[in-house]
């Protein structure tokens, strides 16, 4: 299981826009977020440290990804900025149900 801490640098961290918390979605949801700069990668993990998708930021400063075939139930994920060797902090967790 992965670890969730923050690792001190200086990295913006990402801003996870969809799915809205406490929103029901199906099994295919489009995650979706801001960060900056463009070009640096997001990705997302479940809070209990499965990588669910890797994104690169847009020069209009999103990013977003679907995912395939999640479980029903509820489940809660968390995003970072990666820039080489370097991570963000983690952004607030973000709770929804799939379906």
């Amino acid at each position: 299981m992965k670890k969730m801490t923050a690792e001190k640098n200086d990295l913006p961290v990402p801003v996870i826009i969809e799915p809205a918390e406490g929103a029901t979605v199906g099994r295919r949801p489009l995650i979706s977020g801001t960060a900056e700069p463009a070009g640096d990668i997001v990705e997302v993990f479940k809070v209990a440290g499965t990588q669910l998708l890797r994104a690169t930021v847009a020069a209009d400063g999103l990013w977003s990804g679907a995912l395939e075939n999640l479980a029903t139930g509820q489940h809660t994920i968390t995003a970072k900025l990666v820039r080489g060797n370097q991570s963000s902090a983690w952004s607030p967790q973000r709770s929804f149900t799939v379906e």
